[in-house]
């Protein structure tokens, strides 16, 4: 059986990006933790631009 693609939630990944944010801005953080954050935050906002590139598309649909 073939599992349910996950949903995206663009508020959840937001808020996360602003966690990662915050961590990043931490003098105190070491490079390998602010390394797999950097990485994290790139996926995150990658996907971000990606649903509001989609969103966009559907409305520009509906106002057609």
């Amino acid at each position: 059986m073939a599992k349910k693609k996950e949903e995206f939630n663009v508020d959840e990944a937001l808020n996360r990006l602003e966690e990662i944010n915050k961590k990043l801005a931490d003098k105190d953080i070491e490079l390998n933790e602010s390394i797999v954050l950097y990485k994290e935050g790139t996926i995150l906002a990658t996907r971000c631009q990606e649903h509001l590139v989609g969103v966009e598309k559907v409305l520009k649909t509906i106002n057609e």
